[in-house]
């Protein structure tokens, strides 16, 4: 059996901005699809990097997809041993060629991509909707759409106007609804305090990242100054996952396999976390309608982990056209299908920028 690796380039307008990671806002998507095929199947990946929530650039990913494509395999186990000497360097691009591997090989051995990650993987998962901002939000569409789960960017204005629009926010909530925020770094430890002392009382699920360049200790320091669950995303590849996984007060990890190289080497780390106390959600990098389904079968193998825990996936609306059908939600569920492989069946060639070569 010899492999075949096409690459096709594709740009996607957003809808709107992404509020995104500090410092970078996002009016389209760029990226490649991966179509690796044998004289059966063909498997699916999405590499689209965002060098500043942790990703190589696009010229280093490019370089890479193409090095791979070139060369002839001979199975899916040798390409995916050799991705794994490659994923700490071009996580991006070694996630979309493994996910593309394993799509191809679960397609033939006949099973869903999630129960080769885990033969406990879910079938559904809890999503978080995406709100916009502290100020600028607009919650009233999730909620009517069943989502109790609502993500919020904070850390755009003063401290005292968005805790102001927070409370009156949580005062007009559905029951059960509660807010997840993300400060993508903004504040430093006395800020953060302040902040997390009078949010104590609001609907707040959980907040992604509340300091810029954290320590581990100054993160567990403010961890255990607050009952709201803190979570560290982006902040993860600069810190040693060894003391990682060995401080206490680290509740909970922000796992994108875009970032962390790929669908195994993220569920690896989820299952060090678990066994250390710790939680895991995964989410999306604004990926195209391929890349969320790949994070889908994730999100669907770490719930096995940590059940019950809305995962940053539903943001394919996000998007003004898109590759192919992304996941679809209903009160604020994903249920994936019981197919084998990734559940993408069809590639939307008149929305990519390039043909497969």
């Amino acid at each position: 059996m010899t492999l075949q690796i096409q690459l096709a380039p594709y740009s996607l307008p957003l809808a709107f901005p992404w509020p995104g990671v500090q410092g970078a806002r996002l009016t389209q998507r760029e990226g490649w699809i991966i179509s690796i095929r044998d004289n059966r199947h063909n498997g699916y990946g999405d590499c689209a990097p965002f060098p500043a929530a942790g990703t190589e650039s696009m010229a280093a990913a490019h370089k890479l997809l193409q090095q791979f494509s070139r060369r002839t395999w001979d199975s899916t186990q040798t390409l995916l041993a050799e991705l794994g000497q490659q994923y700490h360097d071009c996580p991006a691009a070694c996630y979309a060629l493994e996910t593309a591997t394993l799509d191809l090989h679960s397609q033939n051995t006949g099973i869903p991509l999630r129960k080769l990650l885990s033969t406990t993987a879910s079938d559904q998962v809890l999503v978080n909707a995406m709100g916009g901002s502290a100020c600028q939000e607009n919650v009233r569409d999730a909620q009517g759409q069943g989502f109790t789960v609502i993500k919020l960017k904070v850390g755009k204005r003063e401290l005292e106007e968005e805790i102001r629009c927070l409370e009156n926010l949580s005062a007009s909530l559905v029951p059960e609804t509660r807010l997840r925020l993300d400060a993508n770094g903004s504040w430093n430890q006395d800020e953060a305090r302040y902040f997390l002392d009078a949010a104590a009382e609001l609907s707040i699920e959980s907040l992604e990242e509340p300091l810029h360049n954290p320590s581990l200790a100054e993160f567990a320091l403010l961890q255990s100054h607050t009952p709201i669950t803190l979570a560290l995303d982006e902040s993860i590849r600069l810190l040693s996952q060894k003391e990682l996984l060995a401080t206490l007060d680290i509740r909970r990890l922000v796992l994108k396999p875009g970032v962390q190289g790929g669908l195994r080497h993220s569920y690896s780390l989820a299952e060090k976390a678990t066994a250390a106390g710790k939680e895991c959600v995964v989410t999306s990098l604004v990926d195209s309608a391929v890349g969320v389904h790949a994070a889908c079968q994730l999100a669907a193998a770490v719930d096995g982990l940590s059940p019950g825990l809305a995962h940053g996936l539903a943001t394919s609306s996000w998007l003004c056209q898109d590759v192919a059908r992304p996941p679809q939600i209903e009160a604020g569920v994903i249920s994936l299908p019981d197919i084998p492989g990734l559940g993408v069946d069809e590639i939307f060639q008149a929305n990519l920028s390039g043909t497969f070569s």
